[in-house]
């Protein structure tokens, strides 16, 4: 039977609940598009000039300025339709500054979600913080097109701190607001396979299904990675 699980992931975590894998690895639990959706839609809902959604899509798309070399198989896309494979949009909360949130559906992502938080990005921008909103756009992007967080060091600063906008809560900032090569590498690594049914996630991202087969066949939330307000 078919399972369709809806998964959570809040931005920017303290403790990722994840398989064990290569330290290098950053894939979220092995979620990916299926081959036929390699180009999957993205449609912007916000209204607040804090995010520059269609940059932050080309961010994900190409590795230079002329938008001539793809940076990874996986090529999402701004699209101006009313519906998109992945929506974009604003939500306040008390806990998170933003979150992905994707569906599975046996084994492979078929839609996403970015909510982001402008009530506490766009305080915590003019407190300390510049570059925060489009530090949390690029990772909740990089979510939901696969990636866990970036712990790689190679590349990184005398600090190290991963030059990457998929890396840990305390490196943040403006400089940090772009995916980096190894983000490409992992995305080329997920995408360079041929599709096949996966009888996966009853265990989800981290929390597991506990409400038996037929729940779990409807769709669960899982909360993945919670972290909090600065």
């Amino acid at each position: 039977m078919i399972k369709k699980i809806l998964v959570l992931a809040v931005a920017l975590a303290v403790l990722l609940t994840v398989v064990s894998v290569a330290s290098a690895d950053h894939s979220w639990n092995g979620y990916h598009w299926p081959s036929d959706t390699l180009s999957p839609t993205v449609r912007d809902k916000t209204s607040s000039t804090l995010y520059d959604v269609p940059a932050g899509v080309l961010e994900w798309a190409y590795a230079d300025k002329d938008l001539t070399i793809k940076r990874s198989d996986i090529q999402p896309t701004l699209t101006d339709a009313k519906k998109g494979n992945i929506t974009v949009s604003e939500q306040t909360s008390q806990f998170w500054l933003g979150l992905a949130r994707i569906f599975l559906d046996d084994g492979h992502i078929t839609k996403g979600e970015v909510k982001l938080n402008t009530t506490y990005l766009a305080y915590y921008e003019a407190n300390g913080y510049p570059g925060l909103a489009d530090h949390v756009l690029c990772q909740e992007l990089g979510h939901v097109l696969g990636l866990g967080h970036n712990r790689d060091e190679t590349g990184s600063d005398a600090d190290n701190n991963p030059e990457t906008c998929m890396n840990d809560q305390e490196f943040v900032g403006a400089d940090l607001t772009s995916p980096n090569f190894h983000d490409t590498y992992q995305l080329n690594l997920i995408y360079n396979h041929t599709d096949a049914s996966d009888s996966t996630e009853e265990k989800g991202g981290g929390g597991g299904c506990k409400g038996g087969p037929k729940r779990c066949g409807q769709g669960v939330w899982i909360t993945v990675d919670i972290f909090p307000l600065p």
